[in-house]
């Protein structure tokens, strides 16, 4: 019997690496999931920026352009009186606990959130979000076509 060395071995792999435990038999894989996940609905999107805005997990800035005018003003007055939300939330990841949606007749959404900063600590954030024009990019997660949405008022409790 003739014994091969490494460097005289044939080309390609000698052995295939096993990633399950030894003696497995059993073949299968979890199953691959294709395409992108789906697309996170405008209003709880929102919710989810303000409330890490409102936190101080992020800055205002990351809403720019999304936030217009007067909303904009009112959410930095927001950011700069809510430091006891900044202060609740350290040491535990804030999240929207529920949210709440009424469709206006001129296409708008009123979204009412109740958010978590600690598991003893609620507040609430309502907001208005309205369509921009047509032919902007992104923010079109419910896919009824037409344009961005962008936060036209904001309070938070």
């Amino acid at each position: 019997m003739a014994v091969t060395s490494p460097a005289s071995a044939p080309p390609g792999p000698a052995r295939t690496r096993r990633s399950g435990p030894p003696n497995r038999h059993d073949h299968r894989r979890p199953p691959v999931r294709a395409g992108r996940p789906a697309a996170v609905p405008p209003h709880l999107w929102f919710a989810g920026r303000l409330l890490t805005v409102l936190t101080g997990r992020q800055p205002i800035s990351c809403l720019a352009g999304r936030v217009r005018g007067p909303a904009y003003d009112r959410l930095w007055e927001l950011v700069t009186s809510r430091a006891d939300w900044q202060r609740r939330a350290r040491g535990e990841a804030p999240y929207v606990h529920s949210c709440q949606v009424a469709r206006q007749h001129d296409g708008a959404l009123e979204v009412t959130a109740v958010v978590s900063l600690a598991h003893d600590a609620f507040r609430a954030i309502a907001f208005r979000l309205e369509r921009g024009p047509a032919g902007g990019t992104g923010g079109d997660a419910d896919g009824a076509g037409g344009g961005v949405w962008r936060c036209t008022a904001v309070e938070a409790r």
